[in-house]
């Protein structure tokens, strides 16, 4: 089956249907509803605890849905897979593991039918240039585990590009990493926004969504809200998603006002 195109805008990429997810019979996420639309740079934001990372691994398949379905480009995650490139956190990494940069790479070039296969010529260049995109390409021989925490995250990053997918989710990139790693991590995901690529991060710096993201959604085990970020970004969501936290709303109000966000409720900006 040849792989569909995906223009942005065209579809939703991410179709979440009445999904529920529970470990031992407790609700982590609780029949969550949202359509993602394709193209986007989109923050999934919660408080620590609030069903952030298992949203990414009910996409992804790698936890059971207790009730609802995910769609992904309109299709099941079996038929589409390979367009999906996840990035887990970098402490669920067992980064002991012997295998060296160029090795986790290739890794992204492996498809279902071709695990025994040679890696073609292409193959090779893919995994080259992704590399180059991370500024890795001198690291390749060394192994993973001898890396700091932002080159890690470069290497598994790089993979997902070698994967050449058209969804990327990531779960908390930036955390552990520098200042400079955040901002080349950020400039590539842009860039490949602008190549019709969809980016899916859960963000854990509530400070840097607007300057981020076009698209977020807000998450408190059920779906708080989901949109364009001028449009979610409000009091009475905040205060769903993040209840309690009054010294934060403080910090969001000079945010949104610094980036000229319009205030939908009356009562949110001091007299």
């Amino acid at each position: 089956m040849p792989k569909p195109f995906v223009k942005a805008g065209t579809m939703n990429s991410i179709k979440v249907h009445n999904a529920s997810v529970t470990y031992n019979q407790l609700p982590v996420l609780w029949d969550v509803d949202m359509d993602l639309p394709t193209g986007r740079l989109i923050g999934i934001v919660g408080q620590n605890g609030s069903g952030k990372s298992t949203l990414l691994k009910a996409i992804m398949g790698l936890v059971p849905l207790s009730s609802g379905n995910v769609k992904i480009f309109e299709q099941d995650l079996d038929t589409i897979r390979t367009e999906v490139a996840y990035v887990p956190q970098r402490e669920s990494v067992d980064w002991n593991f012997p295998a060296s940069v160029q090795e986790i790479v290739r890794m992204g070039r492996y498809q279902p039918g071709r695990l025994f296969q040679r890696l073609t010529k292409l193959d090779h260049q893919l995994v080259e240039d992704a590399l180059k995109k991370v500024n890795m390409l001198s690291f390749k021989n060394r192994q993973i585990g001898e890396l700091s925490g932002g080159q890690q995250q470069r290497v598994f990053i790089a993979r997902a590009l070698a994967q050449g997918a058209k969804l990327y989710l990531l779960d908390e990139p930036f955390v552990g990493v520098d200042v400079a790693t955040e901002k080349a991590i950020m400039d590539l995901l842009i860039e490949m926004k602008k190549e019709g690529k969809t980016i899916v991060i859960v963000h854990h710096d509530l400070h840097s969504v607007t300057s981020l993201f076009d698209y977020l959604v807000m998450l408190n085990t059920r779906m708080i809200a989901h949109g364009a970020i001028d449009e979610v970004l409000t009091t009475e969501n905040l205060n769903a998603t993040f209840g309690g936290q009054l010294n934060l709303f403080a910090q969001l109000q000079q945010i949104i006002k610094e980036r000229d966000f319009p205030i939908r409720e009356k009562g949110f900006e001091e007299k």
